[in-house]
């Protein structure tokens, strides 16, 4: 399917271009269809707006795994309804998935909203939105373009390569949906069921990114590790990191998020053998109880879980481990607490998230009574959150005095310093105003850790070996 629109050839060619502006919430997976929006748009002659006062165009991309994220999108959404009144014309969209979860509501109670496109339905975008545009201000509340459920998904386009926020790193999305049943989750019921991409296909995108001068690509899946499954027996993420790994501009190649029931002997044989995929493994564990365990639906143990770790450990000791963890689910007893805090402790990993449990409508969940008090979960997100720091300082010490490659991403918040990653995913900043490194690898000597980042000197680019 060709990315231009009939439709935007019709404009009068004396107008300026239309204006766009997108707003991304939630997840690397939503800012990935952002990017595939914006292709869409831009090959249907759409530039980008400063802000919502010259925009013709104003579209929501949303995330419904966590409140807070509804909330900035509810208040964003009570800001554009004023704008529209004052500027009747304006295209107003939700994408993603509050789009699919909240339809109804959208469409009941916020007329001044065009445009409601679910995760699966946004491939044709730049013609959804140029039929509203031709509508004009004669459109009738309500009068806007539904679609949900499965469309025309952005996995079914060519995607255009050109359009990404940084040069020499891309995120390329390799399976949408998932089919764990985990209790706590929305994403099956707003992304639907695990479709992968061939191996084949990724390749070939790969290839033209790093024609591009991308040379570092993070892999997206909801359960990524799962890759593969409704493909057959012969496709599986082990398989897929083997056939990237062989493409020559390819420095770097990093993947998210797993789950620990399909950390196989292949993927980590995969881990161990292969040096460019990163060394940092994102394993969300949720929590160190059983009995929290088996309400969440993890499908796994405590147990089952650390021997999988002892598994990656012992093939491939310098893979750093990242983890999720939710506290306050219903039910969980102090007892229950005391069990993350030792897997925690345990392990040693060198980050984790750590959220206090909420309800969200539509979970298998939802209807399970919240029993634990909004204070005992401040408290348990306190000591897990001050856990986890004091490990990932002891970990960031480990570094003082090595040498590390650095992939530079840009400008440090700091004045006169620049910012980039390890291997391990590290974040390390260092001084210098040179903003021509932005996407090389450069040796830099750690000096200094912090609390979430390391702080470096840059070295000759013919310093001797990296880790030194």
């Amino acid at each position: 399917m060709d990315v231009s629109s009939d439709a935007a050839n019709i404009r009068d060619p004396m107008s300026r271009a239309p204006r766009y502006l997108l707003t991304s919430y939630g997840c690397q997976m939503n800012k990935l269809d952002s990017e595939l929006v914006e292709s869409r748009l831009t090959a249907a002659g759409y530039e980008r707006a400063e802000g919502e006062s010259d925009a013709d165009v104003v579209l929501l991309n949303t995330c419904s795994v966590r409140q807070h994220a509804e909330d900035r999108v509810w208040s964003r959404l009570g800001v554009l309804r004023q704008l529209k009144r004052e500027k009747p014309g304006l295209v107003v969209g939700v994408l993603g998935c509050m789009a699919e979860e909240h339809q109804r509501y959208i469409r009941a109670r916020m007329p001044h909203v065009d445009l409601v496109v679910g995760p699966s339905a946004f491939g044709d975008i730049d013609e959804k939105v140029e039929t509203l545009r031709a509508r004009g201000s004669d459109e009738e509340p309500g009068d806007g373009v539904v679609a949900v459920g499965h469309g025309v998904s952005g996995d079914t386009i060519r995607r255009d390569v050109r359009v990404r926020p940084h040069r020499s790193q891309a995120y390329v999305n390799v399976m949408r949906g998932c089919n764990m049943p985990c209790s706590y989750c929305i994403v099956p019921a707003t992304r639907g069921q695990e479709i992968s991409r061939p191996i084949a296909d990724i390749v070939e995108e790969v290839e033209r990114l790093c024609d591009d001068g991308v040379s570092e690509v993070t892999l997206l899946g909801q359960t990524v590790n799962a890759y593969g499954r409704d493909l057959g027996r012969d496709v599986t993420l082990a398989r897929l990191l083997r056939a990237l790994h062989e493409i020559p501009a390819l420095r770097r190649i990093a993947f998210i998020t797993s789950h620990p029931n399909f950390l196989s002997a292949e993927l980590i044989d995969a881990l161990a053998e292969l040096p460019r995929v990163s060394r940092y493994l994102h394993l969300p564990a949720q929590s160190g109880s059983n009995a929290v365990l088996k309400a969440m639906r993890r499908g796994y143990t405590a147990e089952r879980y650390r021997t999988r770790v002892e598994q990656l450990r012992a093939r491939a000791p310098d893979i750093e481990l990242h983890s999720d963890w939710i506290v306050g689910y219903p039910g969980e007893t102090d007892e229950d607490f005391a069990a993350t805090v030792a897997l925690m402790e345990e392990i040693r990993f060198a980050q984790s998230y750590v959220f206090k449990y909420s309800p969200r409508p539509g979970t298998l969940a939802a209807d399970v009574v919240d029993d634990v008090p909004d204070a005992v979960k401040a408290e348990r997100n306190r000591i897990l959150n001050e856990v986890q720091e004091r490990h990932t300082v002891a970990r960031n010490q480990e570094f003082v005095g090595c040498v590390q490659e650095i992939l530079v991403e840009g400008p440090s918040k700091v004045a006169g310093r620049l910012t980039g990653r390890t291997v391990h995913h590290r974040i390390v900043h260092f001084d210098s105003t040179d903003e021509r490194l932005a996407g090389r690898y450069v040796p830099v000597r750690i000096l200094e850790a912090l609390g979430h980042s390391l702080l470096g000197e840059q070295l000759a680019e013919d310093h001797a070996e990296v880790g030194a």
